[in-house]
């Protein structure tokens, strides 16, 4: 069976166009992502919060979807604090729990001046049933004047675009090789012989 040149070069002219418009769906779903991660419904920042304080409420309706993202650092040397939260629902009821152990540690030793510290913990809080809902904030030990809250309600999260953009992105990428391969080799060899001589140089 003979292949037509003609037909060949049809059908790799064909599928190159398929793949530039997977390619532009690739960067419109990372637009998207970036659209979606910067609209900021609310952002509270506080440099001090209160023992068993609550923020909210974070009223949800059906089909919109939000995000609730806290982020929390801890100031001050050789001190430790461990920083929780609940989510409640409208009645103040405890839905789940979320926390972690900040510190820091620094001292002297036979080598010298050493320092750890792990004073920063982010978790992001989906809520996706229709509902009222709100966070309270707590610590095991009363030190909640060493942690610096930020509080940031967005309308959703931007992952999934993401992540369909990255994999359409790479499927591309694989197609346009093996369709291309000996303009890409030329390429290759281009860009190596480039090397090659500023290597030399």
């Amino acid at each position: 069976m003979k292949i037509n040149p003609k037909q060949k070069i049809k059908d790799i002219f064909f599928y190159n166009n398929l793949i530039l418009i997977i390619s532009i769906f690739c960067f419109a779903c990372f637009i998207t992502y970036f659209n979606i991660e910067s609209q900021k419904l609310n952002e509270k920042t506080y440099s001090q919060i209160k023992e068993n304080s609550i923020y909210g409420p974070i009223v949800v309706k059906r089909g919109h979807p939000k995000i609730c993202e806290i982020k929390s650092s801890m100031h001050g040397n050789n001190r430790n604090v461990y920083f929780s939260g609940e989510v409640l629902d409208e009645d103040k009821e405890t839905l789940y729990e979320f926390g972690k152990e900040l510190w820091h540690e620094d001292g002297y030793d036979s080598e010298g001046y050493w320092s750890e510290s792990d004073r920063n913990m982010s978790a992001k809080l989906s809520f996706t049933e229709p509902g009222t809902y709100y966070i309270q904030f707590n610590t095991e030990n009363k030190r909640m004047k060493l942690i610096q809250l930020q509080i940031i309600v967005k309308k959703g999260s931007g992952l999934p675009h993401l992540i369909v953009g990255f994999y359409s992105l790479i499927f591309a990428i694989l197609c346009f090789v093996i369709l291309n391969k000996k303009w890409v080799c030329e390429e290759l060899e281009k860009l190596n012989d480039w090397l090659e001589e500023i290597s030399d140089d």
